[in-house]
């Protein structure tokens, strides 16, 4: 087993500039505070954008030199990514990032296609008008030639995020937002956790049934929305090469 650490050096907890928010205020268990929810929020960023491999050992004495903290602050984050199923826990050694099957993939994106489907026709039946413009302006990154290196990935990650976050808004639900938002994030975390790169052709398949999603959405045809979404939902992963269609 291969332990990371960083090899240019300690990792600046006070840099934020350079982080993509992944997920909703509203969609986030509470993260630790101080410098535990520092890392929490960085290493969110790295499992979502595939910094890590599936299965790869983390050390929590080379996480906290990294990071130029004690082990506590690490362990803090550990625990609550644990909680979010981003890692399993490895005692007195540091955590194992999660590393799930091509079952369970396709069992993981079944269940949200479905949560999905029935937010999406709430949002149909409860939106104000307004808001479904907005819906409809909410556009992919111009540039999808290429989704290799994370900052293409962070664009393309913001983007889908605006897209459901306010379609959790027009759905007028936030209490079930609160409680079951993160399976977007982690749905996020398996299509580009050390998979095969989603080509850029499928990126813009899905952006182009993401539109047809919030058309149907604005037309109020709650039926067809929630037909659309589960169908884009439930082939994501075949898209990305993680399971065979």
């Amino acid at each position: 087993m291969t332990f990371v650490g960083n090899s240019n050096g300690r990792a600046s907890l006070d840099r934020t500039e350079n982080r993509v928010h992944i997920g909703g205020a509203r969609n986030r268990m509470p993260d630790p505070t101080g410098k535990g929810g520092q890392i929490v929020a960085l290493m969110e960023q790295r499992l979502t954008l595939g910094y890590y491999e599936p299965g790869q050992m983390l050390s929590f004495n080379m996480l906290a030199e990294e990071f130029g903290v004690s082990r506590q602050p690490v362990s803090t984050a550990i625990l609550h990514l644990r909680a979010a199923g981003y890692v399993d826990v490895i005692p007195h050694v540091g955590c194992r990032v999660m590393a799930p099957s091509p079952r369970e993939i396709d069992d993981y994106f079944l269940v949200s296609s479905k949560i999905e489907s029935a937010v999406v026709a709430l949002a149909a039946e409860r939106y104000e008008d307004p808001e479904g413009a907005e819906l409809l302006a909410i556009a992919p990154p111009a540039e999808l030639a290429s989704l290799d290196a994370q900052p293409q990935r962070k664009a393309y990650i913001a983007y889908i995020d605006r897209f459901h976050e306010q379609i959790w808004h027009m759905a007028r639900a936030p209490l079930l937002e609160g409680k079951i938002g993160g399976i977007r994030r982690l749905s996020n975390f398996y299509l580009w956790q050390g998979t095969p790169k989603l080509a850029p052709a499928a990126a813009k398949q899905l952006s182009r049934e993401r539109t047809a999603i919030a058309k149907a959405i604005v037309a109020r045809d709650a039926k067809l929305a929630s037909e659309l979404v589960e169908a884009h939902i439930r082939h994501k992963p075949a898209l990305a090469g993680l399971i065979q269609d």
